[in-house]
Order: structure tokens, then sequence, then C-alpha cells
């Protein structure tokens, strides 16, 4: 007889986007890590984009145009629907974010600089109401300890799926 027992409800899918510039090879490389609640790792999406060289196209205007493209091609490559989209506050300032990467999902920047147990998001779009999924993905993360750790983990998938890069390592 099978012991009686609640299923945990759905507590939804989170997506954590990193996009690193390198230089001297003047690449973009891009990655979305798609986590559970629980933080366990379901899907890693990555891409990388390599800027034209020459006066013509100072650093500014190829992040300019790079990093939504780049993003882009992250987003069309994940298989999963996350419910919500975290990225570091370095992905660029938020009214940059906000309308070039225009994701339909509740979307906030985290500063990493935080400690631990006070992450602190900014919510670039509508943050999430109660009655929605990623309310409640949000709080779990940010209850686990998971409000930017994942992050770190997008950037060692980087380090290991494009090796050549010239990291710039601590």
């Amino acid at each position: 007889m099978p012991v009686p027992h609640r299923r945990p409800a759905e507590a939804g899918l989170a997506a954590f986007l990193e996009v690193t510039w390198l230089e001297p090879a003047r690449t973009l490389y891009g990655a979305l890590l798609v986590i559970d609640a629980e933080g366990g790792p379901l899907e890693f999406v990555f891409n990388s984009l390599a800027a034209p060289a020459g006066f013509l196209w100072p650093e500014s205007q190829v992040r300019r145009q790079g990093v939504p493209a780049l993003v882009r091609t992250l987003f069309s490559g994940c298989r999963r629907d996350p419910d919500l989209l975290v990225a570091a506050a370095s992905l660029g300032d938020p009214e940059f974010c906000r309308r070039e990467l225009a994701p339909s999902i509740p979307f906030a920047l985290v500063q990493e600089a935080m400690p631990p147990d006070l992450p602190q998001w900014t919510w670039l779009n509508s943050q999430p109401t109660p009655a929605m999924r990623a309310h409640s993905l949000a709080l779990a993360l940010q209850q686990r300890g998971l409000a930017s750790e994942p992050l770190e983990r997008v950037r060692a998938g980087l380090r290991e799926v494009f090796p050549h890069a010239a990291w710039n390592d601590p």
C-alpha cells in the first residue's frame, strides 16, 4: 500500500542569464541556466558572438547591439518556459535591459556584492504578484540562498564549454 502524502505544488522554473565580454578576442560569451526552485539544473544554453574589429566598431557599440542579439539566441534555444529571469546587474543598466532584452516574464537584476542572506534584486518589469508562480519561486530561491549563486554556475559552465577563451580568472 502506498504511503499517503501531499505532492508539493509546482514552484516553477527560473532562468539565470550571464553575458561576458572578453578582450582581446572581442567576443561576447553568454549562457542561460534554467533551474527548479530547489536549484536543480534542468537546462544550459550557451552561445558566443565574435565582434567586428576596427575603429568603426567601438566596444560600447558592439555591446549595445551584440548583447541583445546574443541573448535572443539564448532565449530561442531554451526548450523550457521559465517563470522568472535573473541576470547580474553587470549585464547593463536597467533601461537598456528592459528595452533591448524585453522578456515578457518577471525579470530581475541582482547585485552580487551583497551578503548572500541579503540579496538585492531590482525588478525591471512588473514585480510578480502573489498569484503568480514567479512570486513563490523568487521567495523560494532567496530563502535557499539561490538569489545569485546560479550565476556562478553559469560562469563555470561558460569556462567549460569555451575553454579556449582568455577568461579573467582571479
